[in-house]
């Protein structure tokens, strides 16, 4: 049966929860691109909506000096017409007065002449005159009002006109809020895509510096760990190389040491001297240069 060969190794990922490796730097960096960006965003939005705020003062007294129709005034008379007079039935001139209820006045006789005539006279303010007026005078008192023939369509014209120009003043106003809340989304946005881009970046410097300083830990405890090669899209690429040269330099330092070491103690163990305490101490020495390389 043939071995089955192991699966590739996989590659490392990223981990969010990972991303703030070094803190001070990260952070630093990150607070002071936003701040900055921050000032620069309040600054541009300012200066937006103050050119937004004339324009939009402008355009809405453009709007209401627009002329809309007027609504015809309704008149009660035409003051061309002149008012007819109103008739009146007054009694004719000479005629006697329609008797009273309570009878006729009697008929002056020819003694009393000068009495009648004086009676009469007495009885002269208690006669009344009457006045007949029919409805076409009682109408011409109190006309109709006169309303014009285009009257309707006028007062439609007119609020059409007006609800129009409200309608425009509303969307003008709206374009303006628009453009305020357009302003603080995309400062919102920018803002955080900065936050997250200024850790990320922060994070592909600060990852291979924080390699290094492990690698350099191990190497002060005497550990000599193969050293990896650095993620894709890390920066300091070149720095890390030299790093991983000057490694394998000192790892390679070590094995030579080893093979030294041990053609010393072959050469004191041929001459009998193998258990001498400097041989011993040579060979811990080797066992425990072996182990840290490997």
């Amino acid at each position: 049966m043939t071995a089955k060969t192991p699966p590739p190794p996989k590659g490392y990922k990223r981990s969010w929860k990972n991303l703030l490796i070094n803190k001070r730097y990260q952070l630093q960096f990150t607070l002071f691109m936003v701040g900055l960006s921050t000032v620069l965003i309040a600054g541009l939005g300012w200066w937006v909506m103050r050119v937004a705020n004339e324009t939009t003062t402008v355009a809405m007294a453009s709007v209401r000096g627009t002329p809309c129709p007027k609504v015809p005034a309704i008149t009660d008379v035409n003051e061309e017409e002149d008012v007819p007079p109103v008739p009146m039935k007054l009694p004719d001139e000479g005629t006697e007065p329609t008797p009273t209820e309570q009878g006729s006045a009697p008929a002056p006789d020819a003694k009393g002449s000068a009495k009648g005539s004086a009676d009469d006279e007495a009885d002269e303010p208690r006669r009344r005159t009457k006045i007949q007026m029919d409805e076409s005078s009682m109408t011409m008192l109190h006309p109709e009002p006169k309303v014009p023939s285009d009257y309707g369509a006028k007062v439609v014209a007119h609020w059409t006109c007006e609800m129009r120009l409200g309608g425009q003043i509303r969307q003008l106003e709206r374009g303006r809020m628009l453009i305020l809340w357009v302003l603080i989304g995309t400062g919102l946005l920018l803002i955080a895509g900065l936050a997250v881009y200024g850790i990320k970046m922060t994070h592909k410097v600060a990852g291979p510096l924080f390699k290094v300083s492990l690698y350099l830990a191990k190497m002060r405890d005497g550990r000599f760990d193969k050293v990896w090669n650095l993620r894709k899209g890390d920066q300091l690429v070149d720095f890390y190389e030299h790093f991983k040269t000057a490694h394998s330099g000192v790892v390679q330092m070590e094995k030579d040491d080893i093979v030294k070491l041990r053609a010393v103690v072959a050469a004191a163990e041929a001459a009998g001297a193998g258990e001498h305490p400097q041989i011993v101490e040579m060979r811990e020495v080797i066992a425990r240069k072996e182990k840290a390389i490997e």
